[in-house]
């Protein structure tokens, strides 16, 4: 280590020092060094600061996922300045809502995202990668060295200045700007690094999006660590398990979402037959993994160790769960990551005992700020303890039990229950039951107004082929207590995903489900 700062230029410049010309990240077209890659950022900060960026400021990156958008996420972190990103795919409310709420001073763009940010957001000064006709300003992140070495920008950020502002998927309401800093950053790293134990001889296949917190960690790693990041967008499961071997992945990161399309029988007609045991690790976050996903793992991936994990933006992560507790602590989430400490407590602020639902709470390195412009929101979930005066910790609204040996397992969200027949029942329970009924891949579990019952449950699912409608509602009924069976059963072709690329967006599909029994 060359400084002792835990702030992501120090991360960037030590890097550099530390591992020079080794590859630091790859998009299968561009290969950048840790050296070249501090660089190019450090070019695209002088860049910025000399159109009158300054400390503090917050600089939209807006990309396809390549080496050039890592170049404008570390450059506009050089230059002090605060990265929003927004996802390519969001339509235009949600770009004008982020670029309003988090007062954009500029916003960083290619080609193919012009339109929809000059539309969305005319007042925010666009920058690009290349040229672009039409526009005017020059572009802020060549690919090619100049003549002369770029000089390095003085960084005056500390750890405790905010690094990015996240904004959430949105799914339920407009997106709220999570704020996080430099420090979050770096711990999450260090955390995360250390338990999964990314070494630098590894290779990190990256299929997450660099908008979200579980994608931007596998980039602070590398540079932590001195491994690889290649970069890749799942769209052919063929062609994705071709990239697993041509760049001899050895470290991947999915989600649930990711699984299904990875193993999506329409598109992938019989297991892979490559190689695949160079893969030593598969973690994944995001929702709950079935039974199912766990065989498509372990079948696919001989060698890897599987590693559960569960977290929050506004805390990154919480809990993971080891690989040999795998088999047998099926449905949990596992407990505290390295120095995180994690509560289960009641409504009166009571730790609750073995067996008993209580929230889950977030205390340690990686909590984050509170949500920006939203001082009331900010007020519900990051809190203070009475035992812990002057900490502030995260109430994550998630309901969990604990088992006696300190293992958590999820049950839903409170704000999510489904209220019938004079119970309170968690979509989870639900759906943990019907994902092992044979050819269910995902599904999802939401009331629908019933004047006797308050709500009748209904499960919208999607399957790996014809599913026969009546074994699986007597499979229902033999797997669940009464008050439980799914009043209604909805076939999907798919789930829809909030934009952090992997979640299942419970509120679309809870408005799918009650248009189409609406409709007969």
């Amino acid at each position: 280590m060359i400084t002792q700062l835990f702030t992501v230029p120090a991360l960037v410049h030590d890097a550099a020092e530390n591992f020079g010309d080794d590859i630091a990240i790859t998009d299968g077209v561009t290969a950048l060094s840790f050296a070249r890659l501090r660089d190019e950022a450090a070019r695209t900060a002088s860049a910025l600061r000399e159109r009158g960026i300054r400390r503090g400021d917050r600089v939209g990156v807006c990309m396809a996922k390549s080496t050039e958008q890592a170049v404008a996420i570390l450059g506009v972190l050089l230059a002090d300045a605060v990265i929003v990103p927004v996802l390519p795919t969001l339509k235009h409310d949600n770009i004008a809502h982020i670029a309003a709420d988090a007062g954009l001073s500029a916003a960083i763009t290619d080609e193919a995202r012009v339109a929809e940010l000059r539309a969305a957001a005319p007042s925010v000064p666009l920058l690009f990668g290349t040229p672009v006709p039409g526009e005017p300003q020059a572009a802020v992140l060549p690919l090619t060295r100049t003549a002369h070495e770029p000089g390095l920008v003085a960084s005056e950020v500390i750890s405790e200045d905010l690094a990015a502002i996240i904004y959430s998927s949105g799914s339920t309401g407009r997106p709220k700007g999570i704020m996080v800093t430099h420090r979050n950053l770096w711990h999450g790293a260090r955390i995360t690094a250390g338990y999964l134990g990314t070494r630098r001889e590894d290779r990190i296949g990256s299929v997450l999006s660099l908008n979200f917190d579980y994608g931007l960690n596998q980039l602070w790693q590398c540079l932590l660590t001195g491994a690889r990041l290649c970069l890749h967008e799942l769209v052919f499961p063929r062609t994705f398990f071709r990239f697993l071997v041509e760049e001899g992945i050895t470290v991947l990161p999915v989600m649930p979402v990711i699984i299904t399309r990875m193993f999506d029988p329409r598109l992938l007609r019989s297991r892979p037959t490559a190689d695949l045991s160079g893969i030593r690790s598969v973690c994944t976050s995001g929702g709950p993994v079935t039974r199912r996903m766990i065989e498509q793992i372990e079948q696919t991936f001989p060698e890897a160790g599987f590693v559960l994990m569960y977290g929050l933006t506004e805390a990154f992560r919480s809990t993971y769960l080891d690989p040999d507790q795998l088999a047998s602590r099926p449905g949990s989430i596992g407990r505290a990551i390295p120095d995180v400490e994690i509560l289960v407590l009641d409504d009166e602020l009571n730790e609750v005992g073995p067996g008993e639902r209580g929230e889950l709470v977030h205390r340690g390195g990686c909590v984050s700020k509170g949500y920006w412009n939203a001082p009331e929101e900010t007020s519900k979930r990051f809190r203070s303890l009475p035992w812990l005066p002057g900490e502030t910790v995260v109430f994550s609204g998630d309901v969990v039990t604990r088992d006696a040996d300190g293992y958590l397992y999820f049950v839903g969200r409170r704000d999510a229950m489904i209220k019938t027949s004079g119970f309170r029942v968690s979509p989870t329970e639900v759906e943990e039951v019907a994902t092992r009924f044979p050819g269910i891949d995902l599904c999802v579990a939401v009331g629908v107004a019933d004047p006797g019952l308050g709500e009748r449950i209904a499960l919208a699912y999607t399957s790996a082929g014809d599913v026969d409608e009546d074994a699986f509602r007597a499979f229902l009924r033999d797997g669940l207590p009464s008050h439980m069976v799914p009043g209604y059963l909805v076939p999907m072709d798919e789930l829809p995903a909030t934009g952090n690329q992997g979640k299942v967006d419970r509120r679309r599909v809870a408005e799918s489900v009650r248009d189409r029994l609406a409709d007969g």
